[in-house]
């Protein structure tokens, strides 16, 4: 009796320690990066459902209007001023999926250009913000629940 009491105090003292390890040497850290996108109105439905299959967490739409010079009117066009910009949070390794999907969509047609860019995120406050924002859960609230 007493070794098996010995065995499970040894197993409890390790899952203590690996608790008390920093979080970084516990998990893979993936690096945040915000994906910029500027379209025209009326189009950021796709630009949204396509960037949540490829597994961003956090995407945000703001309405806007442009006014920009006329070297960039004549890329974008100038028959509308009305633009949606989405902010998407996105893990480091999914960055070029990402902008492959604005360049594709971009291709369509004239009406459906647009500007795509990314910015690296250097930090992010608290550990569960980082799980949001990187969807840890992703794959295990999957199984679980189903797409």
């Amino acid at each position: 009796m007493g070794f098996l009491f010995k065995k499970m105090r040894t197993i409890k003292n390790d899952e203590i320690q690996e608790k008390l390890k920093p979080y970084e040497q516990r998990e893979k850290i993936q690096p945040l990066v915000m994906v910029v996108t500027i379209i025209s109105r009326e189009q950021s439905r796709y630009y949204l459902d396509a960037y949540q299959e490829l597994g961003a967490s956090l995407s945000l739409v703001f309405y806007s209007y442009s006014m920009p010079p006329e070297e960039y009117r004549n890329i974008l066009g100038s028959d509308s001023t009305k633009k949606e910009i989405i902010l998407t949070l996105v893990r480091g390794d999914l960055l070029n999926q990402v902008m492959d999907v604005a360049k594709e969509r971009f291709k369509i047609s004239r009406a459906s250009k647009g500007i795509c860019f990314a910015c690296p995120i250097d930090s992010v406050s608290g550990i569960a913000t980082y799980k949001f924002l990187t969807d840890q859960n992703r794959e295990l609230r999957e199984k679980k629940y189903g797409k």
